[in-house]
């Protein structure tokens, strides 16, 4: 993640304050998330809402589906609902209405405009590649993509796996269309490879993985584990979370899993990997 110099933040202020939309809604994205500047959620909120003032055309709509009866509980954002346990080894979690209805739709809305078709790791380069393992598509959401809604999920995401939210890689939208299907597969990252090894030097291993459903109205599709068999399709708006190193830090094996494809519909669901460190830290 490249964090903003303090020069480029103050003349970004400058700019906002000169009536710059765009200028504002960064700052607030940036407080949001911590980079460049400490994260400060009354900050991003002032900032989003000048956005909005100033005419940046998504900012009044994300205030919208922040608010609930015209306020912004963020500490109501910030406490996940408890989760259940669905499996024991690997640790399997899932977590009911984690997200609304309206915000599972903002992020499918967002990802339908720009998605492309998803790659997997290169083991010897650590760079995407396609592969027939990976039919499905995916957007991904840097910063450049990052709005205040987004950096609210992902605070949620960490808060609800216990893990530090610069640890979080960009976050990752997928679809998947009839037939579609992310086979079986591992997320944690094998340092016995070339690829993966400079990566991990860099930012560490990925502890966990956290899905959000975006939609339910499809056929099949489930999340596969190779561990007891387990299938799993969650509501719209639930999360399923699990780790993939053991308590140890070593990798957990056994979270072989797999996107099956849908039968009938389209899937589209929030795909979040979490590291315990930020880059280089």
């Amino acid at each position: 993640m490249n964090t903003p110099a303090p020069e480029d933040t103050h003349a970004l202020a400058t700019a906002a304050d000169a009536g710059d939309a765009g200028a504002a809604h960064l700052l607030a994205v940036l407080a949001a998330m911590g980079l460049g500047l400490p994260q400060d959620w009354r900050l991003a909120l002032e900032r989003l809402t000048q956005a909005a003032a100033l005419g940046h055309p998504t900012a009044e709509r994300q205030l919208a589906l922040l608010s609930s009866d015209g306020q912004i509980d963020m500490a109501g954002w910030l406490t996940p609902p408890a989760p259940r346990l669905l499996r024991q080894g690997p640790a399997i979690l899932a977590i009911d209405g984690f997200l609304s209805a309206k915000v599972c739709d903002w992020l499918k809305d967002r990802a339908e405009a720009v998605t492309e078709p998803a790659l997997v790791y290169d083991p010897d380069t650590g760079e995407g590649r396609r592969e027939t393992v990976r039919t499905n598509s995916g957007a991904q959401f840097d910063l450049t993509r990052m709005d205040v809604v987004l950096a609210v999920v992902r605070e949620r995401i960490a808060r609800a796996a216990g893990l530090p939210v610069p640890g979080l890689e960009w976050t990752q939208v997928l679809h998947y269309a009839v037939g579609q299907t992310f086979d079986w597969h591992v997320d944690w990252l094998d340092p016995a490879l070339p690829g993966h090894a400079a990566d991990l030097t860099a930012r560490g291993q990925r502890i966990a993985t956290c899905l959000v459903f975006l939609n339910d109205d499809f056929e099949g599709g489930e999340t596969a584990f190779e561990a007891g068999g387990l299938r799993h399709r969650g509501r719209k708006g639930d999360a399923l979370l699990w780790a993939n190193t053991l308590p140890d830090g070593t990798i957990d094996r056994r979270t072989r899993h797999a996107g099956l494809p849908p039968s009938a519909g389209e899937k589209w669901v929030l795909s979040q990997w979490l590291r315990g460190r930020a880059p280089n830290t």
